[in-house]
């Protein structure tokens, strides 16, 4: 199960997006020349990141926008239109650095005058698109600078035998499975923070590769004898789930 990996790039991409981490800006150094960076850039589609944005026309009065790039030297502008008008413009800027050996690029947003009741929602503030913006740009620059390796699974196997593996903690009361999950999070976090340093990205890995040992099989649940625990979820007709005065 070692694609448990794979999703951590989206949950941290998607807790950039919804916190605006980048209000302030974006700005990354690349080790790879402009041209090249302009040319995996091409292939950059917001609609590919968290929550799919801009593809449901029903949120934007049935309107689906439109995504046009325009090129420059030094500069990529994606337009999502709504219909005729501009809703907003996503600017990647790429200057060359370090004697055009490696880039810079720089991000912003500027919304256009396309009305909010014909704009897909995540296009409608400039601080919500930005981030989002960012991590479809990190998502591409990844796919530049990473790749996978033998060295990577080598990698995978030791971290995921280091330590407790994702899922195997207790979760046999409500309490229990938000601490767990909560562990299990930061877990694949720090996972994913040490693949990617060594140059693998999870979702580069081969198809059809041999499954990595992710995830011990857990025991089906079983009834026990007696009372439920104090702090166990009560399932009573015509009574709430839980009961608000267990502490």
């Amino acid at each position: 199960m070692w694609k448990l990996l794979v999703p951590v790039g989206l949950i941290a991409a998607a807790i950039i997006y919804f916190s605006g981490a980048f209000n302030s800006g974006y700005s990354r150094d690349v080790e790879r020349p402009v041209a090249d960076v302009m040319a995996t850039l091409e292939g950059l589609d917001v609609r590919n990141e968290p929550g799919s944005p801009g593809t449901d026309p029903s949120r934007s009065g049935g309107v689906l926008p439109d995504f046009k790039l325009e090129r420059e030297p030094g500069k990529m502008t994606w337009l999502v239109m709504a219909g005729d008008k501009v809703a907003t413009r996503m600017i990647a800027t790429l200057e060359p650095i370090k004697d055009g050996a490696a880039t810079r690029i720089k991000a912003s947003v500027e919304r256009g005058d396309a009305p909010d009741d014909i704009t897909s929602p995540a296009f409608r503030s400039e601080k919500i698109t930005l981030g989002l913006f960012a991590a479809a740009l990190e998502t591409q620059v990844n796919k530049l600078t990473m790749a996978w390796g033998p060295h990577c699974d080598e990698l995978a196997e030791q971290l995921l035998s280091g330590g407790p593996a994702p899922g195997s903690d207790d979760r046999s009361s409500l309490g229990a499975a938000i601490g767990s999950t909560s562990r299990d999070i930061m877990r694949l976090g720090a996972m994913d923070t040490k693949m990617r340093a060594a140059g693998c990205d999870p979702s580069q890995r081969p198809a059809g590769s041999a499954p990595l040992q992710v995830m011990p099989s857990l025991p089906e649940p079983t009834m026990q004898d007696g009372p439920p625990a104090p702090d166990a979820p009560r399932f009573e007709p015509g009574k709430p789930m839980l009961d608000p005065t267990v502490r």
